[in-house]
């Protein structure tokens, strides 16, 4: 049983947060600043926002169900980026370039946490 909580994981939940960020300010610097993105957009963003805070938290924390969840969700989600970057979907050379981003943190913070010493953190504590 680890009690310090590795540096891989403190780097993974960092990278997460970032790539939250990103995620919520895509749609004002995109739209512009007269332009506002309409409420249902922003209800969606905010309840997944809502989730990812609670999965990131409990990452932050050890528990190993929710990185295998944050590790699922992304991998459902990843068709729909690919797809969406390859018909331009995403608005803008901003947007593009903040959805790849997104996924470079992703891939790097699952990786952390699912590579040694990372993965030890999340072992059964007894």
């Amino acid at each position: 049983m680890q009690n310090r909580k590795p540096v891989q994981v403190r780097i993974a939940v960092g990278l997460f947060y970032l790539s939250l960020a990103l995620s919520l300010v895509k749609p004002f610097i995109e739209l512009g600043p007269t332009l506002r993105p309409p409420a249902s957009l922003v209800l969606t963003v905010s309840i997944a926002a809502l989730v990812t805070v609670f999965l990131i938290e409990f990452i932050s924390i050890g528990r190993n169900w929710a990185r295998i969840a944050y590790l699922v969700l992304s991998l459902l989600s990843l068709p729909f980026t690919v797809y969406a970057l390859a018909r331009g979907l995403t608005g803008s050379y901003i947007g593009t370039g903040s959805v790849i981003v997104q996924l470079l943190l992703h891939a790097v913070g699952l990786y952390l946490l699912f590579a040694t010493p990372g993965k030890r953190w999340f072992a059964p504590r007894r």
